[in-house]
């Protein structure tokens, strides 16, 4: 059995704290639990091997998990009698033909899982050319007149703004 690094501070700190070495507020201190998760570890503690310092639960399935069944289900009826359906819409058809009742997000997690891609095609971002930057005031000079008399400004050499020309 591989153990993780979490795992092998566990069993060190334990194995010192049954000893003797480390008092049990110190151990507790270190592996981040309280005084008496460390007094239960030191109960659980066996010398001749690590089994102990695994949590009870690994390996074993979560209660709410979608059965294998309803799994092979989705990924038969995806392949073969709604193929090319897109996630949402196959999860709706599932609801209403086929009596399958799960979320979108649990349709999409399943057909990942089985190599399924979403049928949606993704389109290529269009090139857009950018337009010709705008003159502005104190551009190059090219072409510029008086604009105080082409805007019928009342003072010569302002334009509409106000800015001598």
């Amino acid at each position: 059995m591989e153990l993780n690094q979490k795992e092998l501070q566990r069993i060190k700190v334990i194995e010192n704290a049954v000893e003797g070495r480390i008092p049990v507020a110190k151990a507790g201190e270190l592996l981040g639990l309280s005084e008496r998760q460390v007094k239960r570890l030191k109960r659980r503690y066996q010398a001749t091997t690590v089994e102990w310092v695994r949590h009870g639960n690994i390996g074993r399935r979560r209660a709410w998990a979608l059965k294998q069944r309803v799994r092979r289900k989705i990924v038969n009826l995806a392949r073969t009698k709604y193929a090319g359906f897109n996630d949402t819409h196959l999860c709706e058809k599932l609801a209403e033909e086929e009596g399958v009742i799960v979320s979108r997000e649990t349709v999409r997690r399943v057909l990942r899982g089985a190599g399924i891609a979403s049928p949606q095609k993704r389109r290529a971002k269009k090139y857009r050319t950018r337009r010709e930057r705008r003159s502005r005031m104190g551009g190059d000079g090219v072409g510029r007149c008086e604009p105080a008399r082409l805007a019928g400004g009342t003072r010569p050499g302002d334009d509409a703004a106000g800015f001598p020309g």
